[in-house]
């Protein structure tokens, strides 16, 4: 006979959050453990990029959210969102605050289901010790959302880590405002909002290096309308995770903030044969792509 075992939710949230993290020592020092029950984090987006940093933070012992998006859950998010049929048409931030009290219910959590606005971005950045940018870049209004963001960090010099998925490249940069010397998103935030289209604004803020070989096709197809949405997948946005973990950690005990990061699972995807046709077949069309993004700037 299989006997189940049920483990009681401890009365005591000391002993419980000891207990919730016991298996993170040797590795996270006691004392740093305590820095992270401190830390403040705001997530702005909470679907691919954002949502997969939500429930590793709080597994690892991050106890202080604030979540903001202003989307709701459709079933084609779930190739790559962690989503199930049952939460189809919730809120992304509200699902994942009910998912991160599901593992410890003496978070506390900040929801807006409006995301980044006007109304809501002072109280958000004020609070937050650290900052995840993962809002929208796709449209015009989540550009917007973006740089006001980036404006209220940079007034309130808080930290920025802003995460970005290509195909099977999982890509990030930091934004270190707490100096007061580094300009809103490295003075590139006039040429994001004037753009005439979102997918130029993108290549006003990131550069046009990180595009892998097999995305510049479906760029093309994108500023061309013959596809009004990004293909993504869930293994890319999975990576992040594995990420956000240790620069938490690095930045909770001793204030640094990591440059960024470059995870390119392709070569795991295709072969060298494959490869080397999909970087023959781009030199052609990055030129093109080159001509949408000068043209819409």
């Amino acid at each position: 006979m299989i006997q189940a075992v049920h483990t009681l939710k401890s009365s005591d949230p000391v002993s419980f959050y000891a207990e919730l993290t016991r298996r993170n020592f040797h590795f996270v020092s006691e004392d740093l453990q305590k820095k992270v029950a401190k830390v403040r984090v705001l997530i702005a987006g909470c679907g691919s990029t954002g949502g997969a940093c939500i429930e590793s933070l709080a597994r690892v012992g991050v106890q202080h959210f604030a979540l903001a998006d202003n989307g709701s859950y459709e079933l084609n998010n779930m190739n790559r969102q962690h989503v199930r049929l049952e939460n189809l048409g919730e809120n992304k931030a509200a699902f994942h605050a009910k998912e991160i009290r599901s593992i410890n219910p003496y978070v506390e959590v900040l929801v807006s289901e409006e995301g980044i606005t006007p109304q809501n971005v002072d109280r958000f950045v004020e609070w937050a010790d650290f900052v995840f940018d993962a809002v929208d870049v796709t449209t015009q209004s989540g550009i917007k959302a973006k740089i006001l963001l980036h404006q209220k960090c940079h007034s309130y010099k808080k930290p920025v880590l802003s995460g970005l998925d290509l195909g099977y490249l999982q890509w990030g940069c930091s934004y270190d405002y707490r100096g007061g010397h580094l300009a809103i998103l490295n003075g590139r935030e006039h040429a994001a909002l004037a753009a005439k289209n979102p997918l130029a604004a993108i290549f006003a803020l990131y550069p046009f290096s990180i595009v892998p070989n097999d995305c510049v096709s479906l760029l093309i197809d994108m500023f061309e309308q013959k596809i009004d949405f990004a293909p993504q997948m869930g293994c890319t946005s999975d990576a992040l995770s594995a990420v956000i973990v240790p620069a938490l950690l690095k930045f909770a005990g001793t204030g640094e903030l990591i440059s960024g990061w470059h995870l390119d699972l392709s070569s795991y995807r295709y072969t060298r044969l494959e490869r080397l046709v999909s970087w023959l077949k781009s030199i052609p069309l990055r030129f093109k792509l080159r001509g949408y993004v000068r043209r819409l700037s």
